[in-house]
């Protein structure tokens, strides 16, 4: 299982959103496709860090993490 469905799968409301926005726009942009290919190349101990920064989000939609991404 990848990383990116691991986050859509095991996640909380965050993990979902972010996974799921990544996934969705990585046809958009070069930046989502490069961010796609890079969460799901981490290490276990690089997906933890990840886990645990989303975790501390407040994601309400796929805006909010677009503008977390992006600011």
């Amino acid at each position: 299982m990848s990383n990116i469905q691991r986050l859509v799968t095991e996640g909380n409301r965050n993990h979902r959103l972010f996974g799921a926005a990544i996934a969705d726009l990585k046809n958009s942009q070069g930046f989502y496709t490069r961010l796609f290919d890079a969460v799901n190349d981490l290490d276990e101990d690089g997906y933890i860090r990840l886990y645990e920064q989303l975790e501390r989000q407040d994601f309400h939609d796929t805006v909010d993490v677009v503008l977390w991404l992006e600011c």
